[in-house]
């Protein structure tokens, strides 16, 4: 049976696949469907929608106590599915052929949590409501059952042929964060799950032996439900889910750190994580993944980066403190633009796919924005068909497995966080993968730079690879996280790694497209090693070496024409 949507490896990196089409992976969504903006992305060129689902009325936000934006489908004792169907509505009435992937927040309703106490995590000191537990198996079978008449629903539907796929929410804000991970994983479920898992694999019940299992636990979970919509749909279409923050979440209790068992399961297609969060995405620095993207696309698994873009148009959902932090506000609408065009850069350039997350609707409610938006979503289109390979002769590896032996959090914070700030600014893009990857991948490379909280069999292997392959490799740990980008700079730059600027910028290159963000203003000259020039992919403009930049500048340019005797080639090899 042909699939009606799949993930294909095709000029050089995964990509979506819808009716045998290769698609360009921009999207679009937003929680609040009744201020959409479906019709102005639609006259920009979009035809990918995501759409909220909620199968409980209960927080979506434990931390901020904010609730889902829907009535659940399954509040009742009979499901109601109307206003679920009256979302898709409004997408096909502004679109009729769009393609839609649900985001299916399978938490519960508060009713079953009242009703099921032993399924439940530890209750807060403050008395609030604990929430399900992941370990728990009777709140995994209601999951199932719910997952089941859900998929009925649809498949009996007169939009079938639109749904393309499924995105598997679920936990705290719907990204498989466990409901108590600020204090800790608890529950009895949890409880007697750990110790069935010690005795079967006959290993001493310690602390770092808990956190493993719930990673673990957490990840086994999300491959069940994503098991289910595959069988349910005759694996016919896409299923992914958020998971897998191991740079963005680095502690132990996030239960985030079992990605690569995600990684080789075959009913999971495609895995999801906001743009970092980190320095309230301040201009002038980079905005890096949350997650081991290299390992994601090696495996042969699509990435949608959530860009949930703040511009000077984002307003707060309600009055709760929150949603009033400078992180909910956008910079002004000049400076916005060169935000979005990095989130762009940063999908296009590495190859994967990205959604704007209008949250609240009306964010990008602006003729400037929406022909952005139709420029980028054309770049996507036209390039999604043209082979692109990374260039880059340099990688990071981090081993997820690390993090549940370290019980301070400071330093992962450091080792693992921190860091990304001078990798951001060296002037030399990266690839970054899980150090279990090393074996198949490291001798692509020049220069390694393993981030290394505490050692263990996986970051020595790394070590002993790289210098089987003769590549230069620098560990940074509690001991020297504080290296600046200039140092990583020198480093690279000793190691024979090819670096694309000889002073601070944020920078992303493929074998056709370079973006530059400036950290800096001042004069900018870009290293153009096979090359002889760039033009602004966008403007036409062409890049004229040593001239003076601004500080917080976005530029995705293209490379005018390759010199004779490149050492690039139109290798489709990702």
């Amino acid at each position: 049976m042909k699939k009606t949507s799949e993930v294909i490896n095709k000029n050089g990196y995964p990509q979506l696949s819808i009716n045998g089409k290769i698609q360009d992976g921009l999207a679009y969504i937003t929680y609040l469907t009744e201020n959409n903006r479906y019709t102005d992305f639609v006259k920009a060129g979009y035809r990918l929608f995501s759409i909220p689902v909620f199968f409980g009325f209960n927080h979506l936000n434990e931390s901020s106590g904010l609730f889902v934006f829907k009535k659940g489908i399954f509040d009742k004792s009979e499901p109601d599915f109307s206003t679920f169907d009256e979302d898709i509505r409004r997408i096909l009435d502004a679109c009729p052929d769009a393609y839609i992937f649900p985001r299916v927040n399978v938490s519960l309703s508060r009713e079953w949590e009242l009703q099921n106490p032993d399924e439940l995590c530890e209750a807060y000191p403050d008395g609030t409501i604990s929430r399900a537990s992941f370990a728990s198996d009777k709140w995994a079978e209601e999951v199932k059952r719910e997952i089941r008449e859900f998929i009925d629903h649809v498949e009996k539907s007169e939009y079938r042929s639109r749904i393309v796929g499924y995105q598997v929410a679920g936990g705290n804000t719907e990204e498989w964060l466990p409901f108590d991970a600020k204090r800790g994983i608890s529950g009895r479920r949890a409880a007697e799950k750990f110790a069935r898992y010690v005795e079967e694999k006959k290993i001493e019940a310690s602390e770092g032996a808990f956190y493993r299992f719930y990673s673990e636990l957490v990840a086994d979970r999300i491959i069940e439900f994503s098991s289910l919509i595959k069988h349910l749909t005759n694996r016919n279409l896409i299923v992914g889910t958020f998971y897998g923050y191991t740079l963005s979440c680095p502690y132990r209790t996030f239960g985030h750190h079992a990605l690569n068992k995600i990684l080789q399961s075959e009913d999971i297609d495609f895995i999801c994580s906001p743009v970092c969060y980190s320095n309230n995405r301040e201009i002038g620095r980079d905005h890096p993944y949350m997650l081991a993207l290299s390992s994601v696309k090696h495996h042969g698994k699509l990435y949608f980066s959530e860009n949930d873009t703040r511009t000077h148009l984002s307003r707060a959902v309600n009055d709760m403190q929150w949603y009033n932090q400078p992180i909910w506000f956008g910079p002004d609408a000049e400076t916005s633009c060169e935000v979005i065009k990095m989130h762009a850069a940063r999908a296009l350039i590495n190859g994967h796919a990205a959604w704007w997350f209008d949250m609240w609707g009306g964010w990008f409610d602006n003729d400037t924005y929406m022909t952005l938006m139709k420029d980028i979503r054309g770049l996507f289109e036209k390039n999604s068909v043209i082979p692109m390979r990374s260039t880059t002769q340099t990688a990071v590896f981090v081993d997820e497995e690390a993090y549940a032996l370290i019980s301070d959090p400071a330093v992962v914070t450091n080792v693992c966080y921190n860091i990304r700030e001078a990798l951001g600014r060296m002037s030399v893009p990266y690839d970054i993968y899980l150090s279990s990857d090393a074996p198949s991948v490291i001798s692509r490379y020049k220069a390694i730079i393993s981030l290394v909280p505490t050692e263990t069999k996986l970051s020595k292997c790394v070590k002993e690879l790289a210098e089987q392959s003769d590549c230069a490799i620098i560990e940074i740990t509690s001991d020297n996280f504080s290296i600046s980008s200039s140092e990583l700079r020198a480093f690279l730059q000793s190691a024979g790694a090819w670096i694309y600027c000889d002073r601070d910028a944020v920078i992303y290159a493929n074998d056709r497209f370079l973006f530059l963000h400036t950290v800096e203003s001042g004069e900018y000259t870009l290293n153009l090693k096979d090359y002889d020039g760039l033009v602004d992919a966008l403007t036409g403009i062409p890049f004229t070496q040593g001239q003076y930049l601004k500080k917080g500048k976005s530029f995705i340019f293209e490379y005018v024409k390759r010199k004779k005797g490149s050492l690039h080639s139109d290798s489709t090899e990702s």
